[in-house]
């Protein structure tokens, strides 16, 4: 699985689901990282605030319930 992490709003998105509605394309490309390793979100997660984006996460376990 591909994540995308906004640095700029502190932010992880599944590549896979992530659309306009998570606004990350507001964040500059240079405050933008892609990566795989579950190791480093984690990290990110626990150690610097960031968060799962709320849409893109929960429409990968439930796809039909946001369009």
């Amino acid at each position: 699985m591909n994540y995308l992490i906004d640095h700029e709003q502190k932010l992880i998105h599944r590549t896979t689901f992530a659309n306009d509605k998570c606004r990350f394309h507001e964040t500059p490309l240079e405050k933008r990282e892609f990566t795989h390793y579950a190791g480093y979100l984690k990290n990110l997660i626990s150690d610097d605030g960031y968060k799962e984006c709320g849409y893109c996460h929960l429409k990968a376990v439930k796809p039909e319930f946001m369009d």
